[in-house]
Formats: C-alpha cells, sequence, structure tokens
C-alpha cells in the first residue's frame, strides 16, 4: 500500500488541542456546530451551478429540507437524477456541509442532484434516517419529470454515513417494489456497524474518524441492532436485483474493509460493480477540497461512472 498522503500525515501529525471537546461529550448542537466550521476550513471554492433551489419535500414525520442543483444550460433537456444522502456519522452534517460536494458532481455529470437532509440522531434513531431517505427518493421519483429529470434513471449515493444511507434505500426500493433505481454510488459507506476488520484495528485512532463506536451507539441506542440488514448493508443475505454500484473507499480509512467486503458480496450476487480505492487518502477525503487533489479526482471518478452507467 502507498505511504499516507505527506499532506494529510503533517496534517494528522499537528497535535490536538487538549482543552477540546471531544463529539462524545458534545452536545448534539456542540458537535453540528463544529462540523460545519471544520467543513468550511478544508473546503475549497466550488464550480457555479446553473440553478440551485432550496425547498421541502413530504418525509414520514414532517417536511425534509432539500436542495436541488440543476446543471441544465438547455432546460429542455432531460437529465438522470442523483438523490444524495451527506455524511456526518448520522448524528451531523446537512445540505449545507456538503454542497460544495454536490455541486461538483452536478457539473462533472452533468446530473440534477436532490441533496437531502434527514432526521439526525440521537434525537432520531435507526430507522428514522432510512425511512426519511426512501420517502425523499419516493418524491423524487414522483417529481422527476416536474425537475427536469429521467425517471428512468434515478440513481442513489451518498457519503461515509450517507453511503450506509444510500446502500438500505437501495435494498428498500427493490424489496417494497420501488421507485426503481437505476444506480449506486457509495463514497465510503459504513457497511457493517458491528463488525471488526484489519482496517478498523490499523485505522481508528489517529485517521480523522476516531469516535466510529461513539456514532454508531448514537444511531442505533440502546436497543438497536447492528445486525439489522437495514443498518448494516454488508449483513444482507440477498443482494441480487439491485442496481449496477461504484464503491470508493480509502486506504488509510477504518471502514476501507467493510467497503471492500460489500462490493465484493454485490458482485458475487451478480450485480455489477466498479471499486476503486484511494490508497494514500483517509475517510473523508473527498470533502477535503482545499487540501488535496485526490479529492476532485475522487468526485471526477464518480462523475464518469455515473455519465457511463446512465448512459449521459
Amino acid at each position: 500500500m502507498k505511504d499516507l498522503h505527506p499532506v494529510l500525515k503533517a496534517a494528522l501529525a499537528v497535535p490536538t488541542d487538549p482543552s477540546a471537546v471531544t463529539v462524545d461529550r458534545q452536545t448534539p448542537d456542540e458537535a453540528r456546530a463544529e462540523f460545519k466550521r471544520d467543513m468550511k476550513t478544508v473546503d475549497a471554492p466550488a464550480p457555479a451551478v446553473q440553478r440551485i433551489e432550496d425547498r421541502e419535500i413530504p418525509g414520514p414525520a414532517g417536511a425534509l429540507r432539500a436542495r436541488i442543483y440543476d446543471s441544465r444550460g438547455d432546460r429542455s433537456a432531460t437529465l438522470p437524477l442523483l438523490v444524495y444522502f451527506h455524511g456526518g456519522g448520522w448524528i451531523r452534517g446537512d445540505i449545507e456541509t456538503h454542497d460544495s460536494t454536490c455541486r461538483v458532481l452536478a457539473v462533472e455529470t452533468p446530473c440534477i442532484i436532490v441533496s437531502v437532509d434527514y432526521r439526525l440522531a440521537p434525537e432520531h434513531r435507526f430507522p428514522a434516517a432510512v425511512e426519511d431517505a426512501y420517502a425523499a427518493l419516493r418524491w423524487v421519483a414522483a417529481n422527476a419529470e416536474r425537475l427536469g429529470g429521467d425517471p428512468r434513471r434515478i440513481a442513489v449515493g451518498g457519503d461515509s454515513s450517507g453511503g450506509n444511507i444510500a446502500a438500505a434505500v437501495t435494498a428498500l426500493a427493490r424489496d417494497r417494489g420501488g421507485p426503481a433505481v437505476a444506480y449506486q454510488l457509495l463514497i465510503y459507506p459504513v457497511t457493517d456497524l458491528g463488525g471488526e476488520t484489519p482496517s478498523k484495528r490499523a485505522f481508528s485512532k489517529g485517521y480523522f474518524l476516531d469516535y466510529m463506536h461513539f456514532y454508531v451507539a448514537s444511531y442505533l441506542g440502546p436497543k438497536g441492532d447492528p445486525r439489522d440488514p437495514l443498518a448494516s448493508p454488508l449483513l444482507r443475505e440477498d443482494l441480487t436485483c439491485l442496481p449496477p454500484a461504484f464503491i470508493v473507499t480509502a486506504g488509510y480509512d477504518p471502514l476501507r474493509d467493510e467497503g471492500e467486503a460489500y462490493a465484493r458480496r454485490l458482485a458475487e450476487a451478480g450485480v455489477p460493480v466498479e471499486h476503486a480505492r484511494f490508497e494514500d487518502m483517509i475517510h473523508g477525503f473527498i470533502s477535503l477540497r482545499a487540501l488535496v487533489p485526490d479529492a476532485d479526482d475522487g468526485l471526477k471518478q464518480c462523475a464518469a461512472a455515473l455519465r457511463k452507467t446512465l448512459r449521459l
């Protein structure tokens, strides 16, 4: 395996502030505010998009915020759609923290991107986020043509916990008889909430994702079951008849092994899968656009995979 990227090695070597309050000791509001600040610090200017619209869409427990990115120069053109779910350990993140990611994907594909805010833990535990995401998928499918999109070419995607949700929603749509999902884009996804792997043992401290057990506990709560396949897609017995997938992993990510195991299991089930491992990267690298060029390279590879499968 390649050495850790020198910029990331230097960044991770900076001593942490001993007075800083760690995420497991913060209130949810404190954790979310800190995440927003951190994401702004590591982001770079994002490309302009032809039209961006914020709106509310119906969810199972009330309205959900969504941001629609429409990169069409020609409004008569019909584009595929990507329903995107942000990362943040199920407890943090929103459409603002992942605005840059969605702008790049919208321009590079081009797709109409619908970025969705789902209910966050610990106030709303599993499966609230998954049910919100499924409601958002249904809304996009029902309104695809009004959005300028093709209802036969709807993809779902997300990063980290958002990748976990995207994988869960894809299987849920299959099991519930729709809406049809044409593609799944999973960026360093969480696929097994309870499993131990060599990458978790090697990289769970000092590589940006130090509190995975806390995130999982916050999401599942004391009564949650990490073996539930809706929470841990890798443990789902039947992965047949799922749409093609592009899975991104990072070499120094504790989630690397479970993401790659999910890619293998999909392939064994007959699902067309492409996998790209960014050997010298860490978890969350696509959001580090101000630090490493691999962030945009990763997003461009995601866009290329979408273009190929969705016939752009």
